[in-house]
């Protein structure tokens, strides 16, 4: 795969929140307003942690939200809600779990309230629980180094299906892409996100840019076999401006056929870190399906 033993590795701590709700409408797609309800949590518990994850260039922000799917939860209905954290980001899991279960106590304005049910985070080989409500913490979080979620492919996975499960938006000469993505945009924009992150971390990247003319190669030869992409459009009122601002994207999914061995276990982690600009206001939220050859 190529990879190098990094000197500084960029760490990673994706973290899963098991919610209830109480009675919960919100307007429409809710990644703004999950954004602004932690930050404001953080905001007055804990400073240093609001400082590191909040107050910095939306490019260097250590954390993609990824927000319920639904815009309606009836009261005692189960779902729930996304966060990674990254580099020193990682440092405050603690006090943004507390965060989210201090906002479900106040409610989501808009929105409503909720309970923490249960907190867990990912590890490369499964699902840790590390809270729950019964047991209070169990545990404390692990983070990992994102090279340790790169596993490689034995199959060429001809064909694949990435759902965009949150607005997609990511640009291509300088303007907002409103057709569906071909792979090799795709995969460039899932490794300019990972050097994105690894800047803002003060971190190395698992593949320097010197060693992936083959990645790119292999994505260059994807084809797309189908697209069914919807133009999304959302409007927030910044917290810091007072002014009215609207995000664009792409939501819908996209079938690619393909020998995409070298490129699928970085697809499979844009699942984790999210994709595209926005994230800490949950766009750019994939899912990908992997079928063989025979479609199956």
């Amino acid at each position: 795969m190529g990879l190098v033993q990094a000197a500084q590795p960029l760490r990673m701590l994706p973290l899963r929140f098991t919610l209830r709700s109480s009675g919960i409408r919100f307007p429409g797609f809710s990644g703004s307003i999950w954004h602004g309800g932690i930050g404001q949590m953080l905001a007055k518990a804990s400073p240093q942690a609001f400082a590191t994850l909040y107050q910095t260039e939306p490019e260097s922000r250590l954390y993609a939200i990824l927000p319920p799917a639904e815009a309606e939860y009836p009261a005692g209905a189960i779902f729930e809600l996304r966060m990674t954290l990254f580099g020193a980001g990682i440092e405050y899991a603690l006090a943004v779990a507390q965060a989210i279960a201090e906002l479900g106590m106040i409610g989501l304005r808009p929105g409503g309230s909720y309970d923490v049910i249960a907190i867990s985070h990912l590890s490369p080989e499964s699902e840790v629980r590390f809270f729950t409500t019964e047991q209070g913490f169990i545990t404390l979080p692990q983070a990992h180094d994102l090279a340790d979620w790169l596993h490689e492919e034995t199959a060429p996975g001809a064909h694949s299906t990435v759902r965009f499960t949150t607005p997609l938006r990511i640009k291509e000469g300088g303007e907002l892409l409103r057709t569906a993505p071909c792979y090799a945009q795709l995969m460039r924009r899932v490794m300019s996100r990972i050097d994105q992150l690894a800047h803002a971390a003060q971190a190395d990247t698992p593949l320097p840019k010197s060693e992936r003319a083959g990645l790119f190669a292999e994505a260059e030869a994807v084809n797309i076999a189908s697209a069914n992409v919807i133009p999304f459009t959302i409007e927030r009122r910044s917290a810091r401006s007072g002014q009215q601002m609207q995000f664009e994207g792409l939501t819908g999914q996209v079938d690619y056929q393909g020998d995409m061995r070298r490129s699928l276990p970085w697809l499979r982690l844009a699942e984790l870190i999210q994709v595209g600009g926005k994230t800490a206001f949950g766009f750019g939220g994939i899912e990908i399906e992997i079928l063989n050859s025979a479609g199956n």
